[in-house]
């Protein structure tokens, strides 16, 4: 039984290795999102003064530019301090999900869901790509199978290791 234990063990450090490689990309991409967004979302009134009094020049390869430009200055400023704000809390949940914490499955995912909803009610349904969606869907069923085959939503506290499972015909 000892060597059942030893490959249980390894399976999990296994599967739990190639949860926080994936965990990675999330944490860089929701830590990137906040900080742009957030910076984004106090500079934008002075950016946006700034470039109606002409104050910012754009050079000729910035020109191509300009129309991206124009469509961020006009974008309300609460969308990118919402973002962040979901951004945030997309980055805790992975960082909860780091530590094998059910909860974090659900902010992270609760996150990324009401990102896409606040893009279409800030910026409408054109601004929403496919692809947006699809990745969203991807992560979250990735995470969900990922933490379901390591036992996290079978228990209500994490340990270290593998799950032995509790069947309840033996008690009675």
């Amino acid at each position: 039984m000892n060597n059942d234990g030893s490959i249980e063990q390894k399976m999990f450090e296994a599967r739990r290795r190639t949860l926080r490689i994936v965990l990675v990309l999330s944490m860089i991409g929701s830590g990137f999102y906040f900080i742009n967004h957030t910076i984004t979302g106090i500079a934008q009134p002075a950016m946006k003064s700034a470039y109606e009094s002409g104050a910012i020049k754009l050079s000729e390869q910035m020109a191509t530019y300009t129309v991206a430009i124009e469509q961020m200055l006009e974008t309300p400023r609460s969308f990118f301090l919402c973002s962040a704000l979901l951004y945030a809390m997309s980055l805790c949940g992975a960082i909860f999900m780091w530590n094998l914490r059910k909860s974090g499955f659900h902010m992270y995912t609760l996150a990324q869901m009401l990102i896409l909803l606040i893009r279409v009610l800030f910026l409408g349904r054109e601004s929403l790509p496919l692809g947006d969606i699809m990745l969203t869907i991807l992560f979250v069923l990735y995470y969900y199978i990922s933490l379901r085959n390591l036992g996290v939503f079978n228990r209500t506290v994490v340990t270290e290791g593998p799950i032995e499972e509790k069947n309840n015909d033996d008690e009675e």
